[in-house]
């Protein structure tokens, strides 16, 4: 058997000091966590290569399946209730061909959506019907509101990155000027916990386990990345992508916008906002995520993760169910550096299949670090002129702009007041939260089942690798590395309940079905393995890995699949389980609910009382869809 492979955190420190940007993320070599021979956890700095399908029908099919995932890790099944958008702008200040407002409003009840609204002074009639540009912003210091230091701004301009001093200190804003001066609506809205959105704060939001004041519970409710919250899929990456959603709503329902031509475009951590705000809502009409999009690093940080995103899918394949939309995309000397041969050539097959090749392009730029400088924006630029047909001649090049500092961007005077902020309002956002998709699952029992499908269909595709033998009255199930997974003793005409158990030594006693880890790792004083990371969230591990709950259904549905193709047992069979195994018992009834026809539970794990993220029965989503 082979030992556990490291696991790894790595934001290459050397990349991140180069950068225009400070990295929030702890630069850490990962110790491996003491486990048995194993086939090892995949982290978020694995390879996650896409292999499309051949045909448009079989893409469409896996495009549903991804997109089904993807909406229940963003816990968007159900949607939650959004507050009605109506944004409050102030603070108008007229500029060189463009102007700026101030704007906030409401995503979740009570949670507000801020950022900078830019628009076009052009001389074209109020009535102008224009395209709209999202731009979230990455983990470039204070977002909205970075300012680079003296020294940044000298690097950029000496190394060609960017012509003008005011682009140097704040790109971002160079970006959004741009696409004014273009003819475009843009609003920069910020992340949360940056600038002006503070009701998370920056190291609740980003750097929990960094710092020691980051509880999971504050006055008996729950927190962000507890326990409770993983098992509700609330994380900050779902409240991220829920605000971009919200901002798509705002830009849409402007008179002064054409809903039809609405993009969203950032770089790093903004391009995962830009490609998986894109891939849910379809009537976003293009996308240009900058140096984020790979088979490499996935994202570093917690806004970037979230429990069931990447398991069994990746970044490369998410911004393939973007297709036939345009999409663009750049490379720089970083984890995006190998896309021309392991990405883009995917991509562009996906988008083959619907004639439309060029509708994907790869701009890369691999002399330059870590970035989304004025050589990338201006092919952001074209690519924005040729999407909406704005008939600007290419290249489009920038010039010089005001540089508006922190005090003349922040949406909150004394006429307009901060929103309440603290561990006190993010316990009560989440359980409001929760109460909302409650009651909506409630009343229509469907989304619990659909949410069942997703969570459980790592387990059948686990299910599929493991071997099974059958002989007599004994079974085997072994995993690829050939080390025993189950074993069970099922007597010819056995029309008992079979009961589920962990694998333990010696011989299964007859009516009884041991289940084991089909990866083969074995728990550490009662805890389930997790990858090493210097941040200890659930998505580190289950944004990738199903869960141990997971995998162990996929050995049982294994073992029950090989009884059943033998024979040895009925059609339907009752499966009973005691503690952590009559939660087992119970999902894999929900797995193949046409071979399980009743669980009898003796003393069932409540999901309730699981307090750990390592617990053996932990699963993400369990107390949203309920077992």
């Amino acid at each position: 058997m082979k030992s556990l492979r490291r696991s790894r955190f790595v934001i290459l420190a050397a990349l991140a000091a180069s950068c225009s940007f400070a990295s929030p993320f702890a630069v850490q070599a990962a110790d491996p966590i003491p486990l048995a021979d194993s086939i090892p956890l995949q982290d978020l700095d694995g390879h996650f290569p896409f292999q499309p399908p051949e045909s448009l029908e079989a893409w469409n099919t896996r495009r549903t399946e991804v997109l089904e995932q993807l909406a229940v890790s963003q816990g968007l099944l159900p949607k939650p209730t959004l507050a009605p958008v109506k944004p409050v702008v102030h603070g108008l200040q007229e500029l060189d061909g463009y102007a700026t407002a101030k704007v906030y409003f409401e995503s979740l009840p009570g949670f507000y959506v801020t950022g900078t609204l830019y628009l076009p002074r052009d001389g074209k009639p109020a009535d102008t019907k224009r395209p709209g540009i999202l731009c979230p912003h990455g983990h470039w210091d204070n977002g909205r509101f970075y300012h680079a230091s003296d020294a940044e701004l000298k690097t950029s301009l000496a190394t060609g990155a960017e012509r003008f001093e005011s682009a140097a200190r704040n790109p971002m804003q160079a970006r959004c000027v741009q696409l004014a001066r273009m003819g475009c609506v843009v609003y920069q809205y910020d992340m949360v916990g940056y600038a002006d959105s503070q009701q998370i704060s920056f190291d609740r939001a980003h750097r929990y386990g960094v710092k020691d004041a980051n509880p999971e519970v504050a006055a008996g409710q729950w927190l962000l990345y507890s326990p409770r919250a993983e098992g509700l899929m609330q994380s900050t990456m779902a409240l991220q992508t829920i605000n971009s959603l919200q901002a798509f709503e705002f830009l849409a329902n402007r008179d002064d916008i054409d809903a039809k031509k609405i993009a969203i475009t950032g770089a790093s951590g903004g391009g995962t906002q830009s490609f998986i705000a894109a891939a849910l809502e379809p009537r976003i009409a293009a996308a240009f995520p900058a140096v984020m999009v790979s088979t490499s690093m996935q994202g570093g940080c917690t806004c970037e993760n979230a429990c069931l995103l990447r398991v069994g899918t990746g970044n490369v394949e998410i911004a393939a169910t973007i297709a036939p939309r345009p999409l663009g995309l750049t490379a720089a000397n970083d984890w995006t550096k190998n896309m021309e041969q392991d990405g883009f050539p995917e991509l562009q097959k996906v988008y083959g299949l619907f004639n439309a090749k060029k509708q994907v392009e790869l701009h890369p730029f691999i002399h330059f670090p870590h970035n989304y400088n004025h050589t990338a924006r201006v092919k952001m630029y074209g690519f924005i002129n040729r999407a909406f047909q704005l008939g600007l001649e290419e290249p489009i090049l920038e010039r010089d702009f005001d540089l508006q500092r922190a005090e003349q961007l922040t949406v909150w005077d004394s006429e307009h007041p901060k929103p309440e902020a603290g561990l006190g309002f993010e316990a009560k956002l989440l359980a409001s939260w929760a109460t909302d998709v409650a009651a909506k699952i409630e009343k229509d029992p469907t989304i619990a089942s659909k949410g069942w499908k997703v969570l459980l269909k790592p387990s059948l595709s686990l299910a599929k690798d493991l071997q099974s033998n059958v002989e007599g009255e004994t079974l085997t199930v072994r995993n690829r590395e050939k080390t025993e997974v189950a074993r069970g003793r099922i007597p010819q005409g056995w029309n008992k309940p079979i009961r589920m158990t962990g694998l333990t030594e010696g011989t299964a006693q007859a009516g009884t079905l041991q289940v084991a880890d089909p990866n083969g790792l074995e728990l550490v004083e009662n805890q389930q393995s997790v990858v090493k990371n210097p941040r200890p969230a659930a998505a580190y591990t289950f944004g990738y890995n199903p869960t141990l709950m997971q995998r162990r259904v996929g050995t049982a549905v294994a073992a029950l699949k090989a009884l059943q193709a033998k024979g040895a047992i009925a059609s339907q069979v009752i499966l009973e389980g005691k503690g952590d195994d009559a939660v087992l018992v119970q999902l894999v009834k929900k797995a193949v609910p046409d071979l399980v026809r009743e669980v009898r539970t003796i003393e069932p794990t409540s999901p309730d009382n699981i307090g750990s993220i390592r617990h053996p029965a932990f699963v993400p989503g369990m107390l949203l869809y309920k077992p």
